[in-house]
């Protein structure tokens, strides 16, 4: 399930500037719409489409769906995405600059939540159909690059929940997602590029 492949340059050097970024960077890059979460939705957006792009190619035969695993990818993005712009509650300003809340949305904000529930039923649907597990099986995942990802969502939840004062606010915690949302992207493009790897010796 894992290999011992050297960890992200990219990522590693981002851990590690990421907190002198979040003592210089001005407070309102770390509000809703700002150029980090914007940063994000490039991210979830690049992901999204990748995976959409995989659709129509064809790697390897470990005994799943390929349409579903990519299915699978997309939709994740797609829900993460969504989350992001909490489901495009905050695309709505209301004349004194305040986001709509859910209730001021009509119909649509009564069926948030649960159009949220059914999105994730389908997507654990997909990942059953595509036997996500035998997927991983043979295309392993870099333990270093796995333990970069696992290390910035760390840092999300230290950022927004813990109190830690070098690292905390909103500001942070953006920073820490784009690391988080770049790792998602990069270990999915990783793992097809040793998908192809693999096609190719057979």
């Amino acid at each position: 399930m894992f290999s011992k492949k050297q960890p992200c340059l990219i990522a590693v050097a981002y851990l590690i500037v990421m907190f002198g970024l979040n003592s210089i960077l001005p407070a309102w890059t770390g509000a809703e719409n700002s150029v980090l979460e914007l940063l994000q939705l490039c991210f979830l957006a690049g992901g999204f489409c990748y995976s959409f792009h995989m659709l129509s190619r064809r790697l390897l035969d470990w005994g799943g769906s390929q349409k579903a695993l990519w299915s699978a990818s997309s939709l994740y993005f797609f829900i993460l995405g969504m989350r992001e712009i909490s489901w495009g509650r905050t695309l709505l300003l209301h004349a004194d600059g305040s986001f709509y809340r859910y209730s001021e949305m009509g119909l649509y904000g009564q069926l948030v939540h649960p159009l949220v529930g059914v999105l994730i039923v389908i997507l654990l649907f997909l990942l059953w159909r595509s036997r996500f597990w035998c997927w991983l099986l043979q295309v392993k995942l870099s333990a270093s690059d796995f333990l970069l990802l696992l290390l910035f969502i760390f840092f999300c939840w230290v950022a927004e929940k813990g109190n830690w004062a070098y690292f905390h606010g909103a500001v942070a915690e953006e920073l820490a997602e784009n690391g988080a949302y770049f790792m998602m992207v990069y270990l999915i493009y990783e793992m097809v590029q040793q998908a192809k790897q693999l096609r190719q010796k057979k």
